[in-house]
């Protein structure tokens, strides 16, 4: 091929250069020898870019896409610098990419490369670049092929940006996922660990949830549920007024509480009190979808609460008792001195000396009741000694009262544990209770029986106590009357008995810091158990 400067061929001979390279395109193969291809019109006519620079990086040749595509930047392109057709952005790079061509001899290939339209629209190519030598191998020009993937590009780019935004989409949805994950977990948590019961019923009153404090406080075991039950159907829930609070929920779409209300749970072992709060759960058109029950259990501040009010009656009552019993006492006593006057000075025989006796009998009996209003008040600390409670049974007046119990043919049992526990009291106030309860079950055997006093350990919610039971085989108490043994004037003994006796008994005790109870069967018995703190070694 002869050697000539680019710049100085003219259109044809560049075509028959481009043809005597023979690119890397073999059409030809055997049995095809005779076919002929027009590569002026293939390269004039392809949808490629195509350009030859010379080793100077001016233009010496373009195709007819060439030129459509950058004669705005120039009518007379030919001659002019590669760099002229490019955007300033670009330069740095395309004199990279260039020198390696023209001053190195490599060839690049799909380098992305970007420049502008007439209308300063970016267009972006895949390009190849390919150094053209002499005969000795010296690069005399470059030739570049450029596709043109504008379109391609901003497809990518907005499926870069769709997929961007998908992907924050996605992870947004994923953080939210796991918000709302945390979130019930944390509420389970919350219910599960709940100290009141909650749960959840559906518009018929059909329980659908249950949490253990709900099991704890109606007494159910751990194993056992109560999901699926129609509490509609359930007479507690009924009775303590639930039904109506479900139904003010269901039409009003509000909040409905109930305090202290009585409630026998569906086991029916026992009876509650307990505080109930109906919220309604609504669905987007504002509908009671489900009730949400919370139920706190007062049952013990109910106690407690009844306990202090009837400690503050008792209290009020012990006052205005020792009161009146302290002013008359000296009364009975004057009127005592005198009938005893009365008595040495008349004669026996006399119809005054009767009546004499009935007013002493009645004097002995006022002066009982003082003595029973007296015990009442609540002693100073000062007056508390440390025994062993087993001692009170071998207290004098104890002692005899048994003897005589035995000689008239009862049944005496007493028993101490070995190492009774001592307690910190009044020994003749507890000696008059043990006298008091012995009498009243030696009048609750008529016909004889037996009677067991015994002394022993026992505890109280963690505590040490010292337990005293006198128990009999008598006649027994009524249901009905045993919530008012404890109360002032109640007795079934008729006019003998001063209705006092269990009264002041319980005062007497409860200002030991103890409890008493009792227990008793119609025709089987009663047990009376008294609880006093025991002092700790």
């Amino acid at each position: 091929m002869e050697t000539r400067p680019l710049e100085s061929l003219s259109k044809d001979e560049l075509i028959k250069l481009i043809q005597d390279l023979k690119p890397e395109c073999i059409l030809l193969s055997e049995g095809n020898e005779g076919f002929e291809i027009n590569y002026k019109y293939l390269v004039e006519d392809a949808n490629d870019v195509i350009f030859i620079i010379d080793e100077n990086g001016n233009l010496v040749y373009q195709n007819t896409l060439c030129r459509t595509l950058f004669s705005h930047y120039d009518d007379q392109p030919m001659g002019k610098h590669y760099l002229h057709y490019l955007p300033q952005v670009e330069h740095e790079r395309a004199q990279i990419v260039f020198n390696a061509v023209l001053k190195d001899g490599t060839s690049v290939t799909n380098e992305k490369m970007k420049t502008l339209d007439k209308d300063g629209t970016p267009l972006y190519f895949i390009s190849n670049f390919t150094p053209i030598r002499k005969e000795g191998g010296k690069v005399m020009g470059m030739l570049a092929i450029m596709r043109n993937i504008t379109q391609m590009h901003q497809m990518e780019k907005m499926l870069k940006e769709n997929s961007r935004r998908l992907e924050e989409k996605v992870q947004e949805q994923i953080e939210q996922a796991e918000e709302l994950k945390r979130l019930k977990t944390l509420n389970e948590e919350m219910i599960n660990n709940a100290p009141i019961g909650v749960f959840l019923m559906d518009p018929v009153g059909i329980m659908m949830t249950e949490n253990p404090a709900l099991k704890r406080i109606m007494g159910h075991p751990p194993n056992v549920t109560r999901i699926g039950v129609n509490l509609f159907q359930h007479s507690g829930f009924i009775e303590a007024g639930l039904k109506e609070a479900f139904d003010k929920v269901m039409m009003d779409r509000r909040t409905v509480t109930i305090r202290n209300a009585k409630y026998v749970p569906i086991s029916g072992d026992r009876l509650l009190t307990v505080n109930f709060t109906m919220d309604p759960i609504l669905d987007g058109q504002r509908n009671v979808k489900n009730v949400l029950v919370m139920v706190e259990d007062v049952t013990e501040q109910s106690q407690v609460a009844g306990k202090m009010q009837k400690a503050e009656k008792l209290s009020a009552m012990g006052l205005l008792a020792t009161g009146v019993a302290y002013e008359l006492k000296m009364p009975i006593n004057i009127m005592t001195v005198n009938l005893n006057f009365i008595e040495k000075n008349i004669d026996r025989d006399s119809p005054v000396f009767e009546y004499v006796q009935d007013v002493k009998e009645e004097l002995v009996r006022m002066r009982n009741i003082t003595g029973q209003l007296l015990n009442l008040a609540k002693p100073d600390e000062e007056e508390k000694e440390v025994f062993e409670a087993g001692k009170i049974l071998e207290s004098h007046p104890v002692q005899i009262l048994l003897k005589r119990m035995r000689e008239s043919g009862f049944d005496v049992a007493t028993e101490v544990v070995p190492n009774a526990p001592s307690i910190r009291a009044i020994k003749n106030r507890l000696v008059q209770v043990l006298l008091h309860l012995i009498s009243n079950a030696e009048d609750a055997m008529p016909d004889g029986g037996k009677i067991t006093v015994r002394v022993s350990r026992d505890d109280l919610e963690g505590e040490p106590m010292a337990r005293i039971t006198v128990s009999d085989t008598g006649i027994g108490i009524p249901e009905e009357n045993l919530g008012k043994l404890f109360q002032p004037f109640f007795s079934t003994k008729g006019q003998k008995s001063t209705g006092l006796g269990l009264m002041v008994t319980y005062s007497i005790i409860e200002n030991m810091g103890g409890v008493i109870g009792i227990r008793s069967k119609v025709g089987e018995g009663t047990e009376v158990r008294i609880l006093l703190p025991a002092v700790k070694e």
